[in-house]
């Protein structure tokens, strides 16, 4: 018989029993696939604050069969006729039995405008290139990481008018134009300028943006999640009211430490984070507390303790 799969939409309070299910998948993975310690780039697995940020879009789904969670998938839907699947997991006691076969076709009767379907999955997982190639996925590239795939899905033409397809528009100039609402897709922006413009609302996933320069511009209440940010430089800019939160300081080489300078961070809360090693030089730490307790009398018992005692002869 075949199997019934159900996608349901995930919210906040599916987010432990994700982790945990993702724990026993990224376990499995890196016993099957994985030598000398290494294992698959899963980021957040196992956190269930990543879990819930994931939920931002309403694209997080449940995979359900006969009312249990078997697994998850996550579609970035980014453009009108175009979608990612960016993760796609399942129990691995529930596999081969049909289930990913049911979750994709599910997905495409879902999203039932979308004719190019792309992902990418490990190179070290050939039972992955192996299922997606069976369910009409086609290899687009590889490195020594990831191997990256694409679906087209056959459908009627769209109208012309809506779409610019295959155009060199290298070195163009575009003045007064309205483009609200455009839809860029596999398209080169390198080394594009971009000057008083409106692009409130706009959204960039799955875009190489390395190298990119903001200055003057106007970035409240944006949101950068998902993605490398290392060695970037934040100068010169208003972060009231900025909430930081599950960031990581590890490359692909080793972890390079967060450098703070002539920073207003009055008034502010670090909590539940990784503060070894830090060093704190030449700031004003009035009033700041760790767990409650006054940094100032902190200093001021230590240096204390530490002066030397007056000799009972002196």
């Amino acid at each position: 018989m075949k199997i019934q799969v159900e996608l349901v939409r995930a919210d906040a309070a599916d987010a432990a029993a994700i982790r945990d299910l993702m724990v026993t998948v990224e376990q499995e993975e890196r016993r099957r696939w994985y030598t000398e310690g290494s294992g698959p780039y899963i980021p957040g697995f196992d956190s269930v604050d990543m879990h819930q940020y994931h939920l931002w879009n309403d694209s997080y789904f449940k995979i359900m069969v006969q009312h249990s969670l078997v697994g998850v998938v996550l579609i970035s839907y980014t453009g009108r006729e175009h979608a990612r699947i960016d993760r796609l997991y399942i129990d691995p006691s529930q596999q081969n039995k049909g289930i990913g076969s049911a979750v994709i076709s599910s997905i495409e009767a879902l999203y039932p405008q979308v004719r190019l379907w792309t992902l990418d999955t490990d190179q070290n997982s050939p039972r992955n290139h192996h299922f997606y190639e069976k369910m009409g996925y086609q290899l687009a590239g590889q490195d020594d990481k990831e191997r990256y795939y694409f679906k087209n899905i056959p459908g009627e033409e769209e109208e012309a008018a809506y779409y610019t397809r295959s155009r060199n528009l290298g070195s163009h100039n575009f003045r007064d134009c309205n483009l609200h609402n455009t839809d860029f897709h596999d398209v080169n922006l390198q080394e594009a300028k971009f000057t008083n413009l409106n692009m409130s609302h706009t959204l960039f996933q799955n875009s190489n943006s390395s190298y990119n320069r903001f200055t003057n511009v106007n970035l409240s209440h944006s949101v950068f999640g998902d993605s490398n940010m290392s060695q970037t430089e934040i100068c010169h800019v208003n972060l009231a009211g900025a909430y930081i939160h599950d960031t990581s300081l590890e490359t692909d080489h080793s972890s390079l430490p967060v450098v703070m300078e002539r920073c207003d961070l009055a008034n502010s809360t670090i909590a539940d984070s990784n503060l070894r090693n830090v060093a704190i030089v030449n700031s004003n730490i009035e009033g700041m507390t760790i767990d409650g307790i006054s940094v100032s009398e902190l200093l001021a018992t230590y240096k204390k303790q530490q002066a030397p005692t007056p000799s009972r002869f002196e």
